[in-house]
């Protein structure tokens, strides 16, 4: 998920590691430039990751000063010692996964070596060392710009899409064929493509929303964007279905118009029950229809019913999601009334 580093990260990392050395050297700490190391390797892209790292970090010092000092003991002040120390500590660190700790811990240790002692002098410095590294690292990561309005953003780009698709396979069933739907057909393709990459992106700017708020729950924008792309999925599926037949029979024209108030109701903001219940109508419908004189209008209509099939899924998805919200959900994420749509 990670893109690079942005401008403010780079700030953080200047001025975090610059606050760290300067507060160590300020504490009268040995080795204070290992602080500001500390610091740079705790500013992460949200902050319960960086509350999560620092967690590990602290477990796997407490590790580190119980194996350290046996190994230096038994080995002496030698770089044999930090070998055999790292054979044992990452293996430990891995099986209690604190990984992350691996790094820091080491540098921390390799202090030991060159004062040639595991004094509580030393222990209590190298202890007050990681404290205030990660502790400037958490500091300056408590400040992380929202993104609810960039994720809003998207969520509009997305559904505009999906208006347009589900209006152009209407248009489809509708008898006007792919060149004369309002996408053409070297450009659904594009158009899918694109929705796929907004969903790729909005889901991690929800997971970054979701990271970075300690108090808030905000887990509703990640779920949307799960619903967007399992109904992304079935689009692409009826969009193959629609490609089957050279024409479509009369009973097409149903699902044309279930297809145009799907795409003219479709919003974040309701429960799809409405449009359940026309597509109940439009099955009945096709029901009472005659029975396929030939076998061209058997598989033309055998498709429809597919589609059909396919559709209602795609609404049973959405019914559901609204269904798993909770009062609080649809109160803070809601700035409408539920309706009828997708």
């Amino acid at each position: 998920m990670n893109r690079g580093l942005n401008g403010l990260k780079i700030i953080k990392i200047a001025g975090g590691s610059l606050l760290a050395m300067a507060a160590a050297e300020w504490l009268g700490l040995n080795y204070a430039a290992s602080a500001a190391v500390i610091t740079l390797l705790s500013i992460h892209d949200t902050k319960r990751e960086t509350i999560r790292v620092m967690a590990k970090r602290m477990a796997a010092f407490l590790v580190a000063l119980l194996l350290a000092p046996v190994c230096f003991y038994w080995l002496g002040y030698r770089p044999i010692a930090v070998g055999a120390f790292l054979l044992v500590f990452t293996p430990v660190c891995t099986l209690l996964n604190v990984q992350e700790g691996i790094s820091v811990s080491t540098v921390l240790m390799t202090h030991f070596l060159t004062e040639g002692a595991v004094s509580a002098g030393n222990i209590i410095n190298e202890a007050l060392l990681l404290l205030v590294g990660t502790g400037v690292g958490v500091g300056m990561n408590l400040y992380m710009p929202g993104r609810t309005g960039v994720i809003r953003q998207k969520q509009h780009q997305i559904e505009s899409q999906f208006r347009c698709v589900l209006a152009h396979m209407g248009d489809i069933l509708n008898g006007d064929g792919p060149c004369g739907s309002r996408l053409p057909e070297l450009q659904t393709e594009t158009v899918f493509s694109n929705l796929k990459e907004m969903l790729t992106q909005g889901e991690e700017d929800a997971y970054k929303e979701m990271e970075n708020r300690l108090l808030a729950e905000t887990k509703y924008y990640l779920a949307y964007m799960g619903l967007r792309k399992n109904q992304l999925l079935i689009l692409r599926r009826i969009q193959t279905y629609l490609e089957w037949p050279d024409s479509f029979p009369k009973q097409a024209r149903y699902l044309a118009r279930l297809f145009m108030s799907v795409s003219s109701s479709f919003h974040e903001y309701n429960n799809a029950r409405g449009l359940l219940e026309e597509l109940e109508d439009v099955k009945q419908q096709m029901r009472l229809q005659p029975l396929p004189v030939t076998r061209e209008e058997f598989e033309a209509r055998a498709v429809l019913f597919q589609v059909l099939l396919e559709l209602e899924q795609f609404l049973v998805l959405k019914r559901d999601f609204v269904d798993g919200l909770t009062q609080h959900e649809i109160h803070c994420f809601w700035q409408a009334d539920e309706g009828g749509g997708g």
